[in-house]
């Protein structure tokens, strides 16, 4: 993923605040002080002209109504101190995969204004244009007044603005979301659990729990839930960029801007011959299956959701792969050897154990070759099985 963020974006961060002459870093959802729209980031790209101070503003989308905010990690903001100099304290801002530190290599200042903070250039302010009272906004540089007004609230789990994910797939009496965010996070509500997918084999796909006490932003998870409301799915947002797990297969995307059709960066298009996402298989097991997202009816071609964790898998992979946890998979496995065995009617020679002490078999020099990529103890010795 490229880390061009909108321009503009800097101009609108710079504009945002906790009600404080000295905002603390944290994660914010931003609104409009007069129209009450929130504003989400849907793209990374974008122009602006300084001299002219007009803007394409298309990748700054703003809606109204807060419960729409809960759930999208499109609209979280981190700010984050910096330090001061002559201009006055300045900031880092973070968004969907970027920072205004990285775009512009320089940090903003925050200027306040009557328990607001506002957006003031070459006599221009940046505002919601939309005078009306539609849910969409836009992003402009005409209005006056409280149009140019922005507020942040600060992201608290125990409170009104907290972060709760809504389920997409819903099997037997568990609820699952795969996910993607710039934000890491730690499971706050009871029945909340973080998996990944560790193995892909031609007949199953291998889940494992991923217990830290923090889950690093920028990891593609699958993210389990005990119902399918948000509010009882909450989890703390937390600033972490360590390193996932190493065997994660997983990836993510930030975008799915169907309205920004210059972007590369703007949407994923669904390759069924190499990717899958979670869902439901047709025997009604929790799998990874072929999108059954709506073709977008201009060019009849599918995307991946924003925000949310996909699988890339080998060509000529079957359509569908069940999900099954590292137990499961050690029974097929020793399933396999069995019937190796049972073929090859060979005598048995070497003792072999799953790296988890569970024994695979007695099996000969052929034998071995038909393991299973991974590791092993073959007479009590690393055995290493590599395809």
């Amino acid at each position: 993923m490229k880390k061009h963020l909108l321009l503009v974006f800097f101009f609108l961060l710079s504009v945002t605040a906790v009600n404080a002459d000295d905002p603390a870093d944290g994660f914010y959802r931003v609104h409009n002080l007069k129209t009450g729209r929130y504003v989400y980031v849907t793209d990374n790209t974008g122009k602006i002209n300084y001299q002219a101070m007009d803007a394409e503003m298309g990748a700054i989308q703003l809606w109204k109504d807060h419960d729409r905010t809960i759930s999208d990690p499109a609209s979280i903001i981190y700010l984050q101190y910096k330090g001061v100099s002559s201009g006055g304290k300045y900031y880092d801002l973070q968004c969907q995969g970027t920072s205004v530190h990285e775009i512009i290599n320089y940090y903003v200042y925050l200027h306040e204004s009557n328990g607001t903070y506002q957006l003031y250039a070459e006599g221009k302010y940046l505002c919601d244009n939309e005078t009306t009272d539609r849910e969409q906004g836009a992003m402009g540089m005409d209005r006056k007044g409280d149009y140019r007004r922005w507020v942040s609230d600060m992201i608290a789990v125990d409170s009104d603005e907290y972060f709760g994910i809504n389920p997409s797939v819903k099997y037997g009496s568990r609820y699952f979301q795969p996910f993607f965010a710039d934000f890491g996070f730690s499971p706050y509500s009871d029945g909340v659990k973080v998996w990944y997918i560790s193995k892909i084999d031609t007949a199953c796909i291998v889940i494992s729990e991923l217990d830290n006490e923090v889950i690093p932003a920028r990891t593609p998870v699958i993210i389990e839930c005990s119902s399918k409301y948000p509010t009882n799915n909450r989890i703390d947002l937390k600033y972490s960029y360590d390193a996932g797990p190493e065997d994660n297969l997983l990836n993510g995307v930030f975008f799915n801007n169907p309205n920004r059709s210059k972007s590369s960066d703007a949407r994923t298009e669904f390759d069924p011959s190499t990717m899958r996402v979670l869902g439901i298989t047709s025997d009604g097991k929790l799998g990874y299956v072929l999108s059954t997202v709506k073709a977008d009816s201009k060019n009849g071609k599918q995307y991946l959701e924003a925000n949310q964790s996909y699988l890339i898998v080998g060509e000529n992979m079957p359509e569908e792969l069940p999900v099954v946890t590292e137990e499961e998979y050690e029974v097929i496995l020793q399933e396999r050897i069995k019937a190796s065995v049972k073929d090859a009617g060979m005598e048995k020679l070497y003792s072999v154990y799953m790296i988890s002490g569970r024994k695979v078999g007695d099996l000969d020099k052929t034998q071995l070759n038909l393991l299973p990529e991974g590791i092993y103890i073959v007479n009590n010795r690393k055995y290493i099985v590599e395809k």
